[in-house]
């Protein structure tokens, strides 16, 4: 599979376990690795909205996430690896991480949507997400620092025309 299809047409499977307005949680698998989605509001700090921090209410903003399920039996409850854990079939894991943004954008409609990258190959794979998948969503990209992406609906109401990229 090519990371055009991927943007394409996701395919896979969400089994959700929360669905309300704070949140929206599920899981996901790729071979024997299950992984967790989530879109929760409330979720961010300052830093990941500047330079909007002041410009943008929190309670508009949902952060979204995904993360390898790491359920040691050993440690009380599961962990979550967000690091590029090297496990293979990343095209696999990426395709079911946006299967979940897309049914949740659809769902919920939020105004902002937030998410972050630490490593670079990862920064360079949102941005390629980011042209490709968000303006058919029907987002735009606000310019914020390296590895932070802030996107607002514009389907959600006025336009914040001094966010604009």
């Amino acid at each position: 599979m090519k990371l055009a299809e991927v943007f394409a047409k996701p395919k896979g499977k969400i089994n959700w376990r929360v669905k309300n307005d704070n949140a929206w949680t599920g899981i996901f698998s790729v071979g024997d690795r299950e992984f967790y989605f989530m879109a929760t509001r409330r979720g961010v700090d300052d830093s990941e909205l500047y330079p909007y921090e002041d410009k943008i209410d929190k309670n508009d903003v949902y952060a979204i996430s995904f993360a390898q399920v790491d359920r040691d039996p050993n440690r009380k409850g599961p962990k979550y690896q967000t690091d590029i854990t090297g496990g293979g079939k990343p095209i696999d894991v990426f395709n079911g991480a946006l299967v979940g943004l897309q049914q949740f954008i659809k769902a919920v409609k939020p105004r902002f949507i937030q998410f972050a990258a630490k490593e670079p190959s990862r920064m360079k794979l949102y941005k390629i997400m980011v042209r490709k998948l968000a303006g058919g969503m029907g987002f735009k990209l606000l310019k914020t620092t390296a590895g932070n992406f802030l996107l607002w609906n514009k389907k959600s109401g006025k336009s914040p025309k001094e966010l604009f990229i």
